[in-house]
């Protein structure tokens, strides 16, 4: 299979005509990673996005640290890395091979002087982005969106396999949201009165 064969079938590439695609082959690179290479860094700057041609990497939040979370695991024909197509910014998570995978990269600037010279590939890739975008929020909803069965007592939450599970652990495996722990001022009254007697 040719570049602009494979491209073609990556959903993000999927609604682009081929003249298009052919033009946009010709500015890959091919790379091989190992089992346990890191491919992109969370916090670093690397404006490449990544499709994968074989292989498997997993997505990771803060990776070898104490709240190191698995995000997701993406195989042949995924891609990942699309938010360096809008924004500057750091990479929000690190990815990971988890064996041997060929991918084809697609650096930032490449693709933003094809975008200035053939306008259409712009309005393509906006078409594609707009429906992922949709698929992540009626995602959100489904996963914390809906009725969530809850101990009226300790508010642990029930989970899919009839598992109870503290509310904060609920929200950190759906969700990326991440938690720390303090006291609000009305309960810190009734766990240590002592400390509030002048009041």
């Amino acid at each position: 299979m040719n570049d602009v064969e494979f491209l073609s079938r990556v959903s993000i590439f999927s609604l682009m005509k081929k003249k298009d695609l052919s033009r946009i082959a010709k500015l890959t690179r091919h790379h091989l990673f190992h089992k346990g290479d890191v491919i992109i860094r969370e916090g670093e700057r690397d404006g490449r996005l990544f499709f994968i041609v074989s292989g498997e990497v997993e997505v990771i939040k803060g990776l070898n640290s104490q709240s190191q979370r698995h995000l997701q695991t993406l195989g042949t024909h995924s891609y990942f890395g699309e938010m360096a197509l809008i924004d500057n910014l750091v990479r929000s998570a690190s990815v990971i091979a988890t064996r041997n995978t060929q991918v084809l990269s697609l650096d930032q600037w490449n693709l933003r002087q094809d975008i200035e010279k053939y306008p259409s590939v712009a309005v393509e890739l906006l078409q594609m982005l707009s429906r992922r975008i949709r698929a992540i929020e009626e995602s959100l909803v489904k996963v914390l969106g809906g009725f969530l069965p809850i101990c009226a007592n300790c508010k642990k939450i029930r989970n899919s396999d009839d598992t109870w599970v503290p509310i904060e652990e609920y929200i950190m495996e759906h969700s990326e949201a991440e938690f720390s722990h303090g006291i609000c001022p009305e309960c810190a009254k009734k766990l240590y009165p002592e400390l509030y007697k002048d009041d």
